[in-house]
């Protein structure tokens, strides 16, 4: 499963209000604010989510908001959805999480599953218990207790608890030794198969890593830097290395046994078993995690000084500090989420500012590194500064979220950049809150394409949509820019910007009242704008069609390029409602189509590439 939403209610400088939700991409979501705005209270939050152990740091008085009246606690909401592996498999509809400082009771897609393919199995489990007697571990006072309290838990099948069916399997782990000797064999066999089951479900759920900071290995360490860095990660926060001696499983003291100068049969016998393990454990798995090129980390004992080399597939072999930035990023994020127990392939990458100290081409380079990640399965969820780190082509503006700290000092998230809450100066113009949400002026603007035709549109259903069929039709990216507008009245302000830095455009309306006399006939009208040059509308329609008003009587808009039955396929197949708003709807099937859980018809395909052949067409005359 992927997590899809997370309301964090009264954390830190979240409150209790809609905006305290944060919805996620299934791959890659960017967060951009100016500082202080909460930011990095949302990644902190997000990474103290622990589906399957109580955490306590989650609701220590010190992250609940101060605004709130005494007594209050923070909670997590959670919304996740199946991907496609798992909807073949019989999970398919959403699982809600509210996870409380000592409970964290699910429902909807994961009970279902759940109670068909575990709780089988722990109601074995339980029966065969019962079918010995009241108390068949002859448990007393508070284990007594606890024993009735964890059976009805494990009974339970209107919602379920996962910490407390977590405790349970393990509280009777522990104690199958209390058990008659005769029944032991019998009833251990009984449980670990309902906590196979119960571990394979419960893997469904993603791990949260936290990156706060990039830390880095050195090429090379001397003998006394090893010493002091072994002691802690408090001692050298920004290294990696204690951490990396950590994963291999050695010693400190066995690893600056290594380092130090010497050829002592002892000495070699630890280097050597160190580059095994370093093998084991890092360059073997590193393979499945990474995919672009095969690679081998060594480590090199001369004189007092340990160095790090990576030999490429061709036997090239390397310093580390003479291979790219992004393969060095990539490698040391590994090793630092393996060194924190973060395994499998379901996690969610909580990246605070990456890159920030790399150059603009390795900045980019991050994007698909996150990408990358994201095909296996991840998510990623990272803050920036930085126009480079956002991929606003490839990814869309849509999947930006932006945050904005109010006056009372309350931080607010925003589901696209483009709301118009956002602006600090109520600019009409959309551009201008994504640039100041980051940080950024006008000059450092990142949107328009001054060498492609921008596509500007009404809203940002049609933007979305328009993307995703683009994508779907292989149309050269070479060639467009896509930009949403917030409603006709927008769009013009968009167009007469373009116009004035000398961008080519061409602007794309609702063949409805709105898209008519707000958008094209004012283009036409006060601005001298030219049909099916500067401006077109979604139906292929004339101006006497215009004239006559026929869009009172036929509107036609987005959705009727995708066709109404298109849609209503995609609700009945998704279980989706067909009562919500249209950019989500929007948002939702774009997310199925790219991820390849539903296929688009081909009704959908054909007009979508007639309306962007029309497009380029009118462009070019």
């Amino acid at each position: 499963m992927y997590i899809h939403s997370v309301k964090l209610i009264n954390f830190k400088s979240i409150g209790n209000y809609p905006e305290a939700e944060i919805i996620l991409e299934p791959k890659v979501t960017a967060i951009i604010g100016k500082n202080e705005s909460g930011k990095s209270n949302i990644l902190d939050g997000l990474s103290r989510i622990n589906f399957l152990k109580a955490n306590s740091s989650a609701f220590s008085a010190e992250v609940v908001n101060r605004n709130s009246e005494s007594g209050t606690e923070n909670i997590y909401l959670i919304t996740l959805k199946p991907d496609i592996k798992e909807i073949a498999n019989e999970l398919h509809t959403d699982t809600l999480v509210e996870i409380s400082k000592s409970h964290c009771t699910v429902t909807g897609g994961f009970l279902d599953y759940y109670l068909q393919h575990v709780w089988p199995k722990i109601e074995a489990v339980v029966k065969y218990l019962d079918g010995i007697s009241a108390n068949p571990m002859q448990l007393k006072d508070q284990e007594l207790t606890s024993y009735r309290t964890y059976k009805q838990e494990l009974l339970k099948n209107e919602q379920i608890d996962l910490y407390q069916v977590m405790s349970a399997l393990e509280f009777f782990r522990t104690r199958i030794t209390k058990l008659a000797a005769e029944r032991r064999k019998e009833f251990e066999n009984t449980l670990s198969s309902a906590r196979d089951a119960w571990s394979d479900a419960s893997g469904l759920f993603p791990m949260f890593f936290y990156r706060k900071s990039d830390k880095h290995l050195n090429t090379s360490y001397k003998l006394d830097d090893v010493e002091k860095q072994l002691k802690g990660p408090a001692v050298a926060p920004d290294s990696l290395l204690y951490d990396f001696v950590k994963l291999i499983g050695v010693s400190p003291d066995d690893f600056v046994a290594a380092v130090r100068s010497g050829s002592l049969p002892k000495q070699e016998s630890l280097r050597r078993r160190i580059n095994r393990l370093v093998n084991d454990k890092i360059n073997t798995p590193f393979r499945n995690f990474y995919q672009t090129e095969t690679i081998t980390l060594d480590l090199g004992f001369n004189s007092g000084v340990v160095s790090f080399v990576v030999t490429s597939e061709d036997g090239e072999a390397l310093m580390l500090s003479e291979r790219s930035n992004g393969l060095r990023w990539y490698l040391e994020t590994f090793i630092d989420a393996q060194a924190n127990d973060i395994v499998g392939r379901n996690v969610v990458y909580l990246l605070d500012e990456p890159g920030a100290s790399l150059h603009v081409n390795a900045q980019r380079e991050l994007l698909s590194l996150f990408q990358h990640l994201s095909e296996k399965g991840n998510q990623v969820v990272y803050t920036t500064h930085s126009p480079y780190m956002l991929d606003l082509q490839t990814d869309g503006v849509h999947r930006i979220r932006a945050v904005v700290k109010n006056v009372e000092g309350y931080t607010y998230i925003y589901k696209t950049a483009y709301d118009a809450r956002i602006s600090p100066d109520s600019q009409q113009d959309t551009l201008a809150p994504i640039i100041n949400a980051i940080g950024m002026n006008l000059n450092d603007t990142f949107g328009p394409a001054k060498d492609k035709l921008n596509i500007v549109t009404e809203g940002m259903s049609d933007y979305i949509y328009l993307c995703t069929m683009a994508k779907v039709l292989g149309i050269d990216t070479e060639r467009y820019a896509i930009l949403p507008s917030v409603g006709a009245s927008n769009c013009i302000n968009i167009c007469s910007i373009l116009h004035g830095w000398g961008c080519r455009y061409i602007a794309v309306f609702d063949y409805d009242t709105a898209g008519v006399k707000t958008g094209g006939e004012y283009l036409r009208k006060d601005m001298m704008f030219e049909y099916k040059v500067q401006y077109c509308y979604l139906a292929d329609v004339s101006q006497e069609d215009v004239e006559k008003k026929t869009y009172k009587d036929s509107p036609y808009m987005i959705e009727d390029v995708v066709t109404r039955e298109e849609i209503n396929r995609y609700c009945a197949e998704t279980n989706t409602s067909s009562t919500i708003g249209k950019t989500l709807m929007a948002k939702l099937m774009s997310n199925a189509i790219e991820s390849g859980s539903y296929q688009v018809g081909e009704e959908c395909k054909s007009n979508f590439e007639a309306l962007f052949n029309r497009i380029f067409s009118y462009f070019n005359k």
